[in-house]
């Protein structure tokens, strides 16, 4: 009955040992695939991020979205080791959001110097040719006019629909 006791003792002892040996490979498992995720996420956000480009980092942005949802643990420790939000701090977005503005704003100013220049030249060789008030010369005015506000149209909607991700960014709706 002793051995049995001892046997049976034995068996409880490797068992436990044998439990407390899986939980302990499951966490360090669990820890080395979070590190992984982390490595990963890390690295393909910083590419963006230095170059501040603000397309890249609305991209990143919803892959963030993602990441947040799908592994809440592996962002909440991101965000706690860098003390900023993940992917993107605070102050990259504010930088991008600026560096948007002002591109904006040359573009326009180029956009609008280009058009008086190629208006006046489609002027002055209308003038020479004595067409200034003829349908054909009027129909080409209005070419450059239409194509001018075209131009300008489609890089304004460009503009809006990304200002408008980075003040979203910004307010704290991308979480």
């Amino acid at each position: 009955v002793n051995g049995l006791v001892l046997v049976l003792l034995f068996g409880g002892v490797v068992a436990v040992v044998g439990l407390a040996m899986t939980v302990y490979e499951r966490r360090v498992r669990k820890q080395e695939h979070e590190e992984q995720l982390m490595a990963v996420l890390l690295t393909g956000a910083a590419a963006a991020i230095a170059r501040a480009e603000p397309r890249e980092l609305l991209a990143w942005q919803a892959t963030a979205k993602t990441a947040r949802r799908l592994f809440p643990d592996v962002v909440a420790a991101i965000e706690s080791k860098g003390g900023e939000d993940f992917p993107i701090p605070k102050k990259i977005i504010e930088d991008a959001h600026a560096k948007w503005t002002a591109e904006w704003l040359a573009w326009e100013r180029h956009h609008d110097a280009d058009f008086r220049k190629r208006t006046s030249v489609l002027e002055a060789e209308l003038q020479t040719a004595g067409q200034v008030h003829t349908p054909d010369g009027h129909a080409r005015i209005a070419v450059l006019e239409d194509e001018k506000l075209q131009s300008y149209q489609r890089r304004y909607e460009e503009y809006v629909q990304i200002g408008k991700g980075l003040t979203e960014l910004l307010a704290g709706n991308s979480k």
